[in-house]
């Protein structure tokens, strides 16, 4: 794996990464911050795309879009992915960070949505709500649980290149701020053997984005325990810390 960034495994809220790992097109960060950079990289503009988003939330939010859009250069498909998270906008007197862990997904629409052709959604509705006017035509919600039986019918049974986001606290859920893994072991090998299946047999993943967001797991510990499975299955290292 090519370590982009690695800085430690800490707290990283809506703005900061605190790890990036590259191996050819899959790609592993602390949250989803990253991922547009990451599909960025890959995009081919005489390519459509399908989106499939696994996650908790939606990562839609939307509020400020213009105001995002005009803080993009005209290079941001050039940047590194440092100059990248040094994009910021002003917001009255103060100074913010543009690309979020909430706002990429609306963000990728605009820069690319003439090459994408459908946004699939496996969440747990958690987030901004109203997605299907943020892609109009383009929008389907599926049910959380049927993920484990037809991911890897959906993934070969589309024309399009599949842009796979994955983030670990759909496994999770809370509960007077405590955390438990709401699907079981099994359950989540059999979805992993998908994905497996489709991104080491197949060609029809042309990117593979997995956040941890250990704030949303309850800790390092449980997002990692859940990540390493599919690293193993995947032929990745995995990740751990010194302390585990």
């Amino acid at each position: 794996m090519i370590k982009l960034i690695h800085k430690k495994f800490d707290y990283s809220g809506c703005y900061d990464i605190n790890i990036l790992h590259k191996s050819f097109n899959f790609y592993v960060m602390d949250n989803h911050g990253a991922a547009l950079w990451c599909w960025l990289q890959h995009f081919n503009p005489n390519q459509k795309y399908t989106v499939i988003h696994i996650d908790k939330h939606y990562d839609t939010l939307a509020s400020n879009m213009e105001l995002w859009m005009n803080s993009l250069p005209d290079n941001v498909t050039d940047l590194t992915i440092n100059e990248f998270y040094e994009i910021k906008h002003n917001l009255g007197a103060s100074e913010f960070q543009t690309i979020r862990w909430d706002n990429y997904l609306p963000i990728f629409e605009r820069l690319c949505g003439s090459n994408v052709t459908s946004y699939l959604f496996y969440t747990h509705r958690k987030g901004t709500s109203g997605i299907k006017a943020f892609y109009p035509g383009k929008v389907e919600e599926l049910n959380a649980f049927s993920i484990f039986e037809n991911l890897e019918f959906v993934i070969s049974n589309t024309e399009d290149k599949i842009i796979l986001n994955l983030d670990i606290d759909y496994f999770f859920l809370s509960y007077n701020n405590s955390y438990f893994q709401c699907f079981s072991d099994e359950a989540i090998d059999i979805l992993f053997d998908q994905i497996q299946y489709s991104y080491l047999e197949g060609d029809k993943i042309e990117v593979l984005t997995i956040a941890l967001s250990p704030e949303c797991c309850g800790n390092w510990h449980n997002s990692l325990k859940i990540y390493n499975k599919l690293a193993v299955k995947l032929n990745l290292d995995p990740i751990t810390i010194d302390e585990f």
